[in-house]
């Protein structure tokens, strides 16, 4: 035990001392936050301006209605949308009664020599398909899409009751659009919103991923650099294969700990209500004791199922170029959990949500989702776990015996016969 807390101390300092562990330590929270935050920001950005489009219908008055409702739109933003920063758009409304063909290419050239922003072909044939095209050069902004869809439906919602003698406060309450929140239900009370929950799934969920796969694939690095440097012979003539195993999973799990808690503190300091800026993102965030508490044990047992199989498969190769040919089998169960988030974020109780999540390649993601957007039964945690420490069991023995003899070995990569051999030989 002396030589293993030995080998976990080197392999520790020998991190944490290093230039690049202090970089990505300070640069992973800015680039996390840089990740959600500017891309958040960029959508509720406006770049201002004018924006001149012509509505094109057989009806003036319903072309009027609509440009209405899109200057209403843009006045008066919905009470849950942020604040946007910067100027907003504002759109100057041209209503065209000509629906002709010659027309449309004249407003078509119109677009194109930057007259005006688009067109809306909004003709009574349109109506009748049920299909409104707006011809711009912009077509990939979404938001203004956006916009428009809403202010078609309703000005066409109002038009049609102005036809019928619905008029003034009247129209506006009828019109008057319906805010949904949705609520948890934790113990008989309301708890987090929906949209709280789901942030906070998603970002332990994917802490854990980058987390387990960084430091999965530091122990592969590790095994390479010391196996070929020749290092590995050195050591192995104090300590045995197992002991320079174990040092080596614990010391580096160690040093992800570290790194997790030094982004906690981080994120803590961040949502202090002075810093106004991480303080609307990270509002949003709802992290209950009892997903702590997993998320610590799910990183624990999904970073020493996956730094096993990441040391196994380091023993097996020479170089970084065949690291990355063998390490296909360890990386896929870690993407497929990510791929699998969705069914299990719709549905966290169901059938399919309970199997994947008791599979323990997948477990420490999927589980980990469970239990923060809907926690299961006790029974089916537990299951979970134990299913997770045995395999771990096994894995690490299987591990363990492709180690022994692997570090020694140079030259070609093994083939599946000779990993045959190494196993029979180590056991």
């Amino acid at each position: 035990m002396h030589n293993v807390w030995t080998l976990v101390k080197r392999e520790y300092l020998e991190r944490v001392r290093s230039r690049s562990f202090l970089i990505f330590t300070l640069l992973m929270p800015a680039i996390m936050a840089g990740v959600v935050l500017i891309p958040a920001a960029l959508v509720r950005y406006d770049t201002g301006g004018e924006r001149k489009i012509v509505i094109v219908a057989n009806d003036p008055e319903l072309a009027k209605a609509v440009g209405q409702e899109l200057g209403r739109a843009r006045q008066q933003p919905e009470e849950e949308e942020l604040e946007r920063p910067g100027p907003r758009a504002v759109y100057s409304i041209q209503v065209d009664t000509d629906t002709s063909d010659a027309e449309r290419d004249r407003l078509g050239q119109q677009v194109s020599a930057g007259k005006i922003s688009g067109f809306l072909w909004l003709t009574d044939d349109a109506l009748a398909k049920h299909n409104v095209v707006y011809s711009t050069k912009e077509a990939a902004d979404f938001s203004q899409a956006h916009a428009l869809r809403n202010a078609i439906a309703t000005g066409i919602e109002r038009h049609r009751l102005a036809q019928k003698g619905v008029k003034g406060p009247e129209l506006d309450a009828l019109l008057a659009p319906i805010k949904l929140d949705t609520v948890r239900i934790e113990k008989g009370r309301e708890g987090a919103s929906g949209s709280a929950v789901f942030l906070t799934a998603f970002a332990m969920v994917m802490l854990l991923y980058t987390v387990v796969l960084i430091y999965g694939l530091a122990v592969m690095r590790s095994v390479i650099e010391e196996k070929s440097t020749r290092i590995l012979e050195v050591l192995l003539s104090s300590v045995t294969a197992k002991e320079l195993l174990a040092g080596k999973i614990i010391g580096v799990g160690a040093v992800g700990l570290t790194q997790i808690l030094v982004w906690v503190i981080f994120a803590l300091i961040f949502s202090v209500p002075g810093l106004v800026a991480a303080k609307s993102f990270l509002g949003e965030l709802h992290i209950p004791m009892p997903a702590m508490v997993a998320f610590a044990a799910f990183f624990l047992l999904g970073y020493l199922l996956y730094s096993a199989m990441y040391a196994a498969i380091g023993a097996m190769v020479n170089t970084d170029q065949e690291a990355q040919q063998m390490q296909f089998p360890a990386l896929v169960p870690l993407v497929l959990g990510v791929i699998l988030m969705n069914a299990v974020i719709q549905h966290p109780n169901s059938a399919l949500a309970f199997w994947l999540s008791m599979v323990p390649f997948f477990a420490p993601i999927l589980m980990l989702l469970r239990i923060v957007i809907e926690q299961p039964p006790l029974w089916q945690i537990l299951l979970c776990l134990a299913i997770m420490v045995a395999t771990i069991y096994g894995l690490l023995a299987l591990a363990s015996r492709i180690y022994r003899v692997g570090i020694l070995m140079y030259g070609k990569r093994p083939t599946w016969p000779e990993l045959r051999r190494w196993l029979r030989y180590a056991g």
